[in-house]
């Protein structure tokens, strides 16, 4: 594993999109698979910018991470999300679109389903951001570092960062999301994990100086060769050594 340290948000944005763009200049079928929320917002910007000023991307693959169980046209999902940051905003669309269906009845289909499809388009790049509880997707504390693609129950505090990012209430929040394992997770050739802001200075710190163990999730990438960890001043301030 190798950790990026960045002044602030927008350099963090900034490094972590740099990544993004190689991949989609030098690869013939670039295949990429984004994180939703508000640590990628400023990703999404420069990708947007990007692609509008002349970016190809009509060769490449764009996944996602997780979806959150619940109505598709709800303003929590991923697809939402994906729509509104990226896909409603561009003039030239991707190759393929792959999205996890959160609305389904059956979430064992679906999961093969999209399987099926990480086995079909092998990922250059895997975005990732840094819960409070140190959680990846929906890989929360306890969750086993050999998992694969799995119907996840949120803790306590990612239902609570739910509702604070989408501005929902108790009562619309989703308590499950379908989310990649592990084993899926560094299945891509590069995993960056962004970190930005004080309130995630805990759970990094955890993920740097702590044990390896699945208490903090993240800490899984400490055996990843292939994970690049960007973290800003904010999200490092209680880092003994930098």
């Amino acid at each position: 594993m190798k950790t990026i340290f960045v002044k602030d948000y927008d350099e963090m944005s900034k490094k972590g999109y740099e990544f993004i763009k190689e991949v989609i200049q030098t690869k013939e079928e670039p295949v990429i698979s984004m994180t939703t929320g508000g640590t990628p917002r400023g990703i999404f910007k420069l990708f947007v910018e990007d692609i509008n000023n002349g970016l190809d991307i009509r060769d490449t693959t764009i996944m996602n991470l997780d979806e959150y169980i619940g109505p598709k046209e709800a303003v929590y999902t991923v697809r939402t999300f994906m729509y509104e940051n990226l896909y409603n905003k561009i003039h030239v669309q991707p190759k393929n679109i792959f999205l996890i269906d959160g609305s389904t009845n059956n979430p064992a289909k679906e999961i093969a389903r999209y399987k099926a499809i990480l086995d079909q388009h092998p990922r250059d790049i895997q975005i990732l951001g840094l819960g409070t509880n140190g959680h990846i997707g929906a890989n929360e504390p306890g969750t086993p570092f050999d998992s694969t693609m799995f119907l996840a129950k949120h803790e306590e505090s990612t239902i609570q960062s739910t509702m604070k990012e989408y501005g929902i209430t108790r009562e619309e929040v989703p308590t499950e999301m379908l989310t990649l394992g592990f084993t899926e997770i560094f299945e891509a050739e590069k995993v960056i994990l962004l970190v930005s802001g004080k309130h995630k200075a805990k759970a990094v710190k955890a993920l740097l100086e702590g044990e390896i163990t699945p208490d903090c999730p993240a800490t899984a990438l400490r055996n990843c060769d292939n994970s690049i960890v960007i973290v800003d001043e904010d999200a490092a301030s209680l880092l003994e050594k930098k």
